[in-house]
């Protein structure tokens, strides 16, 4: 059986891979950091990036700066004008109720508010879990890229486009952080069950155990709105959706369970590589926008970009590394992500998060693009949406988010590589 759920922004299908009967599901939007002006919103791109960086368990993040510090800017200035694409999500049903959840294949456990997590606490949607689940008589506490939640464990029926998980495990929210901006009521993590804090087992293998799909794989395509096709993201459970992506499709191994984690090659920029520092592994991540890279492999793409230079975000320091560009890049120079062989490119729209002003260079407190952007010879530069970070340097770790996602429809498969082990295979998005 494959079935589709459609989000506002995500949709979650659960067709066969070869059908196209599919249930579609209306779901909300995502956004990015583009303000309507095209300079990036810097406020929001940095509380994004802090949240990746803390859910892959860095060592360090985003830090106060001088005069202001981030977290009272990040809290007190509105998220305006911004455009789709940043979030996406869709409907599930808990028991006989209906929660709004991000579906994310960086991370394993569910969660959804419960009755004692009102907005004080952090949960500032009405709908709260009624608790008519069986209670573990155990709390679960987790820290995500978003903030860190804590909650007690219930077992329940859980519905993705009509396709029901029994005895499901959830954390039903009594304190939660970080998550009040959200749309979404919680959060459905797709990564294996190896990672999940809670030990329950995954929704999705869940499916697989309960012999509820027939194909064990699911499926996500990504819209963009510049393109018209915002309100079309889908999620496949059981299968894939053909009419979401064409061309030939790629596999790539899992080389470790936990993330949906593959082999990159390398990351190459006018049709060569950037260098041997870029071959890595990568998660596969699409509850994450950006792309991170290690420190090395970013200061050799963006190297490799005519123009370009890094905006540490610590003067001196390379904790964090952001990098600007010229805005009038040609799309050869763009970089394009090698897996199994293959180059996967990226569309300059999607790679440009926004052209770099004043208020920014004043926000991160970085002198350089400062004295840059107060040169009025110079051509306008704007934010790459990779990003230099060494979030595990004993294996060169690369996140892929939807920066890349938006371009490639990717297809999570549980045993149809070699030996029978899963795979993450990408083909072109009809996007």
């Amino acid at each position: 059986m494959l079935s589709t759920l459609l989000f506002v922004g995500l949709a979650i299908a659960a067709p066969a891979p070869q059908s196209d009967q599919h249930i579609t599901v209306p779901l909300p939007d995502r956004h990015v950091f583009v303000r309507a002006t095209g300079d990036v919103d810097g406020p929001a791109f940095l509380k994004n990036l802090n949240n990746t960086l803390k859910k892959y368990d860095a060592k360090t993040f985003v830090p106060s700066y001088p005069k202001q510090g981030l977290e009272k800017r990040l809290s007190t200035e509105a998220l305006v004008d911004q455009a789709p694409d940043l979030l996406y999500y869709g409907p599930i049903t808990l028991g006989s109720q209906q929660f709004t959840m991000d579906f994310d294949t960086g991370s394993s456990d569910i969660f959804v508010p419960g009755p004692q997590c009102d907005a004080n606490a952090g949960c500032p949607h009405s709908t709260k879990y009624n608790q008519k689940g069986v209670d573990q008589n155990r709390a679960t506490s987790v820290t995500y890229g978003s903030g860190q939640i804590s909650g007690e464990d219930f077992r329940d029926s859980l519905t993705v486009a009509g396709l029901t998980s029994t005895g499901q495990g959830i954390i039903s929210l009594t304190q939660a952080q970080g998550f009040s901006d959200s749309n979404a009521d919680g959060l459905l993590g797709m990564g294996f069950t190896e990672i999940a804090n809670s030990g329950f087992v995954t929704y999705f293998e869940n499916l697989i155990a309960q012999k509820k799909v027939t194909v064990q794989e699911f499926a996500f395509y990504l819209g963009r709105a510049a393109s018209g096709t915002g309100q079309k993201s889908e999620l496949a459970l059981g299968g894939r959706d053909s009419l979401k992506f064409s061309g030939d499709v790629t596999q790539v191994p899992v080389t470790r369970r936990g993330y949906w984690q593959v082999a990159l090659d390398s990351v190459n920029v006018n049709k060569k590589s950037a260098g041997a520092t870029t071959k890595g592994q990568a998660a596969i991540d699409t509850g994450t926008t950006l792309i991170i890279a290690p420190t090395a492999a970013a200061l050799a793409i963006y190297g490799a970009i005519p123009g370009a230079f890094p905006v540490p975000l610590v003067s001196g320091s390379p904790t964090q590394t952001l990098f600007a560009y010229p805005c009038s890049t040609k799309s050869d120079y763009i970089p394009a992500i090698q897996f199994a062989g293959k180059s996967f490119a990226i569309a300059s729209s999607d790679f440009n998060l926004g052209r770099l002003t004043i208020d920014f260079s004043n926000l991160i407190g970085n002198s350089k693009l400062l004295n840059y952007l107060l040169n009025a010879l110079l051509p306008p530069v704007c934010l790459g949406a990779i990003v230099g970070a060494d979030l595990d340097p004993t294996q060169n770790l690369y996140v892929v988010g939807d920066t890349f996602l938006k371009n490639w429809y990717s297809i999570y498969n549980y045993v149809n590589a070699a030996g029978g082990k899963p795979s993450v295979s990408f083909a072109k998005s009809v996007n």
